[in-house]
């Protein structure tokens, strides 16, 4: 449809349009803007040439205006103009409407065009972890996000067919697209022609992204006819019908359809509940795909959920209980008709999960709240306020702190830092950080204090049994010598000797009673004695 020369004068010339000045709208008729159409030859560039055209008038020529706000929203029509001749949609008055039609369209413009300037991921490449059903959804997904020389995302040069569908569907209202798609990119995808200047150039980048994906694989053989025309949708298409054909989803959703029925969990070993949900919840996932390529009817939201519940065969009471009340809860909307609500349900009675948490819950450092040593004397020579490391009452770590590090602190925090360093485990802790190597942890001290408390008492620990050893050694000489003495008495004196000797022997091994035993021998010996 045609605008007529009233709509084309209200379009450039309201106020609540392009707000372009009469006189002004005659001087951008002699550049060449004299129709909505031609439009499609201007862009954001060109406007502002104009306007520094009118500003500086020619020697007797009066000064026009040409404000801001128009042109910007000459730029945006200029975009608009363009997006409607790429999807095929014709001009009319109602889709020319600054509120809202042209106003949305410039925030989902900005969007797109925006993508273009950011740094995409990495090409995902086919590997034995994606193999190339997986690979098709993510290379998809890679070419919506890659915007190609029509600011078009390159995800249109392998849509399932090149033909556009006439005549192009009228737009949603308030929206510039149509309403069947959700978006202007959607509809871009759609319906920009293959017959474009532009399209090769695209095409060729479709390709490069494909050779990328299959470098150093079997599949790079199928790409190989279309190297030298660079035709990447013929090579997409060629990986697809080799590897990744009909059969091949058939062959999936056998898979995930046995994976369904046959895959049992008791509640043994370290396999929780949760895993298993993720197992029945992706398997549907990958049936979902898999109809997008061939028919079939996957299972709704109440077989998913008798699915799940026939899979579990654990006698917990508390899982069991929660499984009855999905089974009673069958009103519309409800968990025996909603997959999630089944698995949210379930999962707090998890016995395996409980179990791995119990076991697993062993006493952390933040537990211990102070480690105290004594010497000898029975003094303390150590006191931990461990606590994570942390000040009590600012937080603080504490710790050595370098100057640069020590400045930033508040007053309250160096107050308290101050206070930890006089205690013994601050001053333990800040000798062994200071003395440290570079990069080591805030927490060593800490683990070094607690060190120097053990090993105190390793060694106090340590000169006690030498004590110990050395009054049985005193003890085991004396008796020895009680035994010589009475070594003149005859057979009996004799017989007591050896049995002392062995006695003595024996009891030097017998590690804490050593002392009352050798005690015993004398009181013995001396008893003979007399």
């Amino acid at each position: 449809m045609v605008l007529t020369a009233q709509q084309t004068t209200a379009f450039f010339e309201n106020a609540t349009q392009m707000a372009i000045p009469h006189a002004t709208m005659a001087r951008l008729n002699d550049e060449g803007i004299q129709t909505v159409d031609d439009l499609t030859e201007f862009g954001e560039d060109e406007i502002k040439t104009i306007a520094q055209n009118i500003r500086r008038p020619t020697a007797g020529e009066q000064p026009l205006m040409f404000g801001a706000k128009s042109q910007q929203r000459l730029a945006v029509a200029c975009d608009l103009v363009k997006y409607y001749e790429t999807v095929g949609r014709p001009l009319t008055a109602a889709n020319l409407q600054w509120t809202p039609v042209m106003k949305n369209f410039s925030v989902q413009w900005k969007a797109l065009t925006d993508k273009k300037d950011e740094d995409l991921p990495e090409t995902p490449k086919i590997s034995r972890g994606l193999n190339v059903m997986k690979w098709s959804e993510a290379f998809m997904d890679y070419l919506h996000r890659s915007i190609g020389a029509r600011n078009i995302p390159l995800a249109y040069v392998v849509r399932e067919s090149p033909e556009v569908v006439d005549p192009c569907p009228t737009i949603q209202a308030g929206a510039p697209h149509a309403a069947e798609y959700d978006s202007v990119e959607a509809e871009l995808i759609a319906r920009a022609s293959h017959t474009h200047a532009l399209y090769r150039v695209d095409n060729s980048t479709v390709y490069y992204k494909m050779e990328e994906a299959t470098r150093g694989t079997s599949y790079a053989a199928s790409i190989k006819p279309f190297q030298r025309a660079k035709n990447g949708r013929e090579a997409y298409f060629a990986i697809l019908s080799q590897h990744a054909g009909e059969d091949k989803w058939h062959a999936e959703l056998s898979k995930q359809d046995k994976l369904l029925h046959n895959l049992k969990w008791k509640g043994n070993g370290s396999y929780t509940l949760e895993r298993h949900c993720a197992q029945h919840r992706n398997a549907y996932v990958q049936m979902q795909a898999a109809t997008e390529h061939v028919p079939y009817q996957l299972p709704d939201e109440y077989t998913r959920v008798t699915f799940l519940l026939d899979s579990i065969e654990s006698s917990d009471a508390e899982l069991q209980a929660a499984m009855a009340s999905v089974k009673q809860d069958r009103q519309e909307g409800g968990m025996r008709n909603d997959f999630e609500k089944t698995v949210a349900t379930l999962l707090p009675a998890d016995p395996v999960a409980k179990k791995v948490t119990i076991s697993g819950n062993k006493r952390a450092s933040v537990q211990i709240s102070e480690a105290q040593a004594q010497n000898e004397d029975g003094a303390n020579v150590s006191s931990l306020n461990i606590r994570s490391g942390k000040g009590p009452k600012t937080g603080v770590d504490l710790r050595y702190h370098k100057h640069d590090e020590y400045v930033k602190l508040s007053a309250d925090q160096k107050e308290e830092l101050r206070e930890w360093r006089k205690t013994p485990s601050g001053k333990a802790a800040l000798q062994t950080s200071k003395g440290s190597a570079k990069g080591k942890k805030s927490g060593s001290s800490n683990s070094s204090s607690i060190a120097a408390v053990v090993e105190q008492q390793v060694a106090k620990k340590l000169k006690a049994m030498e004590r110990e050893q050395s009054e049985e050694s005193k003890l085991e000489a004396y008796v020895m010598g009680v035994v010589k003495k009475m070594a003149g008495i005859g057979n009996t004196a004799a017989k007591n000797e050896k049995q002392a000797a062995t006695s003595a022997v024996n009891a030097k091994t017998e590690g804490s009673s050593t002392t009352t035993f050798l005690r015993s021998i004398l009181r013995s010996a001396k008893n003979k004695e007399d």
